[in-house]
């Protein structure tokens, strides 16, 4: 039986480790919860890319789509910074 997870709540926390400035909008996080569950399953698929197809070109796809998610939450911070000011 597969555990359930929280897809939100883990893509935040992993989302977090990637760009630690994000953690200042936890009272806000169901503003971006879209983006927490993508980039979840996104984490996830790609660790299981690699434990079973090591070589696989979707690998390098999975790496530039999570890069793509912290860029996207990067200027989601530097848009949230403006409009607060």
């Amino acid at each position: 039986m597969e555990a359930k997870i929280d897809h939100i709540a883990h893509g935040w926390a992993l989302l977090s480790m990637q760009v630690p400035q994000l953690r200042r909008l936890a009272p806000h996080r169901q503003n971006i919860a879209e983006m927490c569950e993508s980039y979840s399953l996104a984490v996830l698929h790609l660790q299981t890319l690699r434990s079973s197809t090591p070589e696989s070109d979707h690998i390098r796809e999975y790496e530039e789509m999570i890069a793509g998610i912290e860029d996207e939450a990067s200027y989601y911070l530097k848009m949230s910074a403006r409009c607060s000011a």
